[in-house]
């Protein structure tokens, strides 16, 4: 039986979210306009969506893993990578569907992020203003003290490997990518660019596993 959770609670979003940026952050630069703590930056709420997307629904990640073998931006041998994402790590309980809207895979994340920014572990930052009632994007900023407090949950919670595990997967097949770019990735699945507005997005799995045994037997890794 699957078991698909189709709503995290708010603290599970919160560390989700904390571990997202301290792994996925672009470093932040001297001079460039961020707070004076701060260590790594997502760029908009579209960006930091769609990473979150890929951390909680494992198929879409196996997915994008074997799409970037198959085009050579990583070796053959990550497609056992696909393979620990979709079938060692126990990804049905580990799976979050997220509604679609008009930008594609989104939830709200206003509660989470306020248990973050309340203890000074992240800020939130408006930029690119074009006017004083419309606001173009939004910064999402991890301070020293939420750094420090991510190394600690993975000292303290090792429960939490898991997720720490599948950002760095997340990682190893988006870094450097924008917003648009895994936008694009992600609406070229079927599944997902018919979703209609305000339903969950459905899941891939078992086109996935049929793609990756394809994948490994043609590149003798089965």
């Amino acid at each position: 039986m699957t078991i698909v959770r189709v709503e995290p609670t708010r603290e599970q979003t919160a560390v989700r979210l904390l571990l997202i940026l301290d792994r996925l952050g672009d470093p932040c630069a001297a001079g460039d306009g961020a707070p004076p703590t701060a260590v790594r930056v997502i760029q908009a709420q579209r960006k930091l969506a769609k990473l979150d997307f890929l951390v909680r629904n494992p198929d879409y990640l196996a997915d994008q893993i074997i799409t970037a073998c198959e085009q050579g931006r990583l070796t053959k041998e990550r497609l056992l990578d696909a393979r620990a994402v979709l079938e060692e790590r126990e990804p049905e309980l580990h799976t979050y569907r997220m509604l679609r809207n008009r930008h594609g895979a989104y939830e709200p994340m206003n509660n989470a992020l306020a248990v973050l920014r309340h203890p000074g572990l992240i800020q939130v930052v408006r930029a690119g203003k074009s006017s004083d009632t419309h606001v173009r994007r939004r910064d999402y900023y991890l301070l020293a003290a939420g750094a420090e407090f991510a190394q600690r949950l993975r000292t303290e919670v090792p429960v939490l490997a898991w997720y720490d595990q599948q950002i760095l997967y997340v990682r190893m097949v988006a870094e450097g990518m924008s917003a648009e770019e895994l936008k694009a990735l992600q609406y070229e699945h079927a599944e997902y660019a018919g979703t209609p507005v305000g339903q969950v997005i459905a899941g891939i799995s078992e086109r996935v596993r049929a793609r990756l045994a394809a994948a490994l037997e043609r590149e003798g890794l089965a």
